[in-house]
């Protein structure tokens, strides 16, 4: 049977797991991610490893909610909802009872694992965390062993998987290759991506292409700019900000269009993102004159804030202007219910 102990145990043994591999767990985050996994992570298990040693919660469900709870407060990014999800919702599952054997600790895990799925709106294959986490519960009827072994299998099988769900998503293709870094495990394979591999959708000069957003109010432009290069792990592409009139006001300026084009200008191409119909005229009227723009410079029909989070990724990772255009406009599809 399994008790309170036991539960402490095996978390804090992940803590210092997670400790002992963020570094890995970035290096495959990077080439498809934020680069901020293992970090994350280290730093929500840190505080679940500290809280248990402050509290002592006496049943197996008060321990792995009460270590939900805390990765939810503590880990940024999507990581902190979906493995606090998957915590809280398998101690809840567990209820008040003071032991546990194997089996109640196979189901409520399933129920954790059903709620993560439900939250993030995937399913195996998606390339995801739940392609390690659901064949271990399969497996955990078993044995731990078993269940430890069928989330390796399971994690080391997202390589050739193109992402269907996350950040990666926005890669389309060149997410295929990579592990992905959501399910928790020790073997790590992958390599950081360089830069300087390229492949179909690739910059084929090694540059990156230039984003800017326009909007008709400067402060919007300036924090979706900010927005999208955070969202994007602080990422490398030039971004540039062209919001409102020169003199301030609402509107948009084909001067500070321009200049902000000129500016992220690296040879690969511009991808000009707006918000309202009358900046779509102005963008066009200045890719009409010829000479105003950088060469290669281009509208592109996005959403703008998803579509600027999606073009500020995929540039990030080197594509080309065609790739960056494409991954923005696939953001019309995203569904937030």
């Amino acid at each position: 049977m399994l008790d309170a102990d036991f539960f402490r145990r095996w978390l804090t043994t992940a803590a210092a797991a997670v400790d002992r591999e963020a570094e890995r767990l970035t290096e495959l985050d990077s080439p498809i991610g934020d680069a901020d996994h293992g970090s994350n992570l280290q730093r929500g298990f840190t505080a679940v490893a500290a809280t248990l040693e402050k509290e002592a919660p006496d049943t197996p469900g008060a321990v792995l909610t009460l270590a939900g709870r805390q990765l939810i407060s503590t880990v940024g990014g999507a990581s902190g909802p979906l493995y606090g999800t998957l915590l809280r919702r398998t101690g809840k599952a567990l209820g008040d009872a003071a032991e546990v054997g194997a089996a109640e600790f196979a189901d409520a895990l399933r129920t954790g694992v059903d709620a993560v799925a439900a939250l993030g709106g995937a399913a195996p294959g998606d390339k995801t965390m739940l392609d390690a986490l659901v064949p271990a519960v399969d497996a955990l009827p078993t044995s731990f062993a078993a269940a430890r072994a069928a989330a390796h299998e399971g994690a080391l099988a997202t390589t050739p998987l193109q992402a269907r769900k996350g950040r990666a998503s926005y890669l389309g293709e060149r997410s295929i290759g990579h592990q992905d870094p959501g399910p928790l495990r020790r073997p790590c394979c992958s390599r950081r991506w360089p830069r300087s591999r390229r492949g179909r959708g690739m910059s084929d000069n090694g540059k990156l292409v230039g984003i800017v957003l326009v909007s008709h109010s400067g402060p919007v432009a300036e924090s979706v700019a900010t927005l999208a290069t955070g969202l994007a792990g602080g990422g490398t592409a030039p971004v540039a900000a062209a919001g409102g009139t020169e003199g301030g006001g609402l509107g948009t300026s084909s001067e500070l269009i321009a200049a902000a084009a000129h500016r992220v200008d690296r040879g690969a191409g511009v991808a000009i993102l707006v918000d309202l119909g009358s900046a779509v005229l102005t963008v066009k009227a200045l890719i009409a004159e010829g000479d105003e723009l950088p060469d290669g410079a281009r509208l592109v029909d996005a959403p703008f804030v998803e579509g600027a989070v999606a073009a500020v990724v995929t540039a990030s990772a080197g594509a080309d202007i065609a790739a960056v255009e494409a991954a923005a406009r696939e953001a019309y599809a995203y569904r937030k219910v």
